[in-house]
């Protein structure tokens, strides 16, 4: 069966709501192939620009690469792994009790099936012109802040399999509203403060064998001591030993939305791709001066968050994991986000030069020019920044961060 799917644009700097076209998903065994074709009006608008390298600006219906499946700007819009898990386990259980076969859940499904007001970015989607955005159901929006430990139980009981069809609905469906919508792979959710803003709550996993919130919010504090922009941030401890991190939705100015696209999207690569595909950093650079806006601020910013991923071991630096903001002149570096201290890390997930990934202060030195920094002005920011990550020590016991862990995650941060 074909869907028909009507995209639209509504980000801060638009003068209304625009529909930018239409995506197409035609099922072919089992498989959705999607297509995707512009309104003239969209591109005839001012406005108009690639938001996707798949998507460029010419009339006509545009195909998407056999090998992906779907377009990044799509993606970017659909929830990751933890939203699709709760998704499909949700249809599991519907399934069993309503004695009927489990439904495959189509990429389509995954687009459409969580809540307009949580959704990343400045792209909104209907069926029919006429009607509400989807998914426009009210039992999804973004619960209080009050609702923390309530949702924090919720997914930790989600990880244990020893419970009923009844109870295991009970948790997917509080935690299904607020959480389908984000990317990644942890439990978390969306959740408004008393202001109406929205954030990001991320949860302890019953599996975790240290404070992953915890030490987020270590190197958090070590990023802003650094110079990197971040976005603002916060712990909680609810229901459970470890932290709970909370972080201010960034792709939001009070209640209008602003675009973001990954740099997967952006760069018109694949999820997963790595160094081994030779994706690097002076990729993202390259983009950054095509089509940033204050690219020099931008080059620099994307150079120190390398340098400093290289120095606390953030070792999980994936396309997914770098994005941008749409402004009213180009693209700009949104806060840095996902940062995690790794002390078994090998090498960053992007190369650092067209070849290689090392955690190699040098290397980082070595390519400075391509983001345009005089080799004085890097080796100053390299020593500021080693001499901010020394105190690491210091911020984990002030964060209460157990002497055992700062003896295991010793090894990630640079000078241990």
């Amino acid at each position: 069966m074909a869907k028909r799917i009507l995209v639209y644009a509504d980000w801060q700097g638009l003068p209304e709501t625009i529909q930018v076209g239409t995506l197409n998903a035609e099922t072919t065994r089992g498989k959705e192939i999607f297509s995707f074709e512009y309104m003239p009006k969209w591109l005839q608008a001012p406005q108009a620009q690639i938001l996707d390298p798949d998507l460029q600006l010419y009339s006509g219906p545009q195909f998407l690469n056999d090998e992906k499946t779907n377009f990044g700007i799509f993606l970017d819009s659909s929830p990751d792994r933890w939203g699709r898990v709760l998704m499909k386990r949700r249809e599991a259980i519907l399934a069993r009790q309503e004695d009927r076969r489990i439904q495959p859940l189509m990429e389509s499904d995954f687009l459409l099936g969580i809540y307009d007001g949580t959704r990343m970015g400045g792209l909104r989607f209907k069926y029919i012109e006429d009607s509400e955005f989807l998914s426009h159901a009210t039992e999804l929006a973004a619960p209080p802040w009050v609702s923390l430990r309530d949702l924090e139980y919720a997914s930790q009981r989600l990880e244990n399999e020893d419970m009923n069809a009844t109870e295991e609905l009970r948790w997917l469906n509080m935690l299904l509203a607020p959480g389908s919508s984000l990317g990644g792979a942890r439990p978390k959710a969306s959740v408004t403060d008393p202001n109406g803003g929205l954030w990001i709550a991320k949860f302890p996993s019953v599996t975790d064998d240290h404070d992953i919130g915890g030490w987020e919010m270590v190197v958090h504090e070590l990023a802003i001591n650094c110079g990197i922009r971040v976005s603002q941030s916060q712990l909680g401890k609810y229901s459970g030993r470890h932290h709970t991190f909370l972080t201010y939705r960034f792709d939001r100015n009070g209640r209008q939305r602003i675009h973001f696209a990954s740099a997967m999207t952006l760069l018109g690569q694949q999820d997963g791709a790595d160094f081994n595909n030779g994706v690097s950093y002076l990729d993202i650079a390259g983009f950054i001066i095509q089509n940033g806006q204050q690219v020099n601020e931008n080059l620099r910013e994307l150079w120190k968050r390398m340098l400093f991923n290289i120095l606390v071991k953030n070792t999980d630096d994936h396309l997914r994991n770098h994005g941008f903001l749409l402004r009213e002149n180009g693209w700009e570096l949104s806060p840095a986000y996902d940062m995690n201290a790794n002390p078994s890390g090998q090498g960053l997930t992007l190369n650092i030069s067209d070849d290689d990934n090392s955690l190699d202060p040098e290397l980082a030195l070595s390519v400075a020019t391509f983001f345009r920094l005089e080799s004085s002005d890097a080796e100053k920011i390299l020593e500021n920044m080693i001499g901010q990550i020394a105190q690491w020590h210091n911020i984990a016991v002030k964060l209460g961060m157990s002497r055992r862990e700062r003896e295991n995650m010793s090894a990630a941060f640079f000078g241990n």
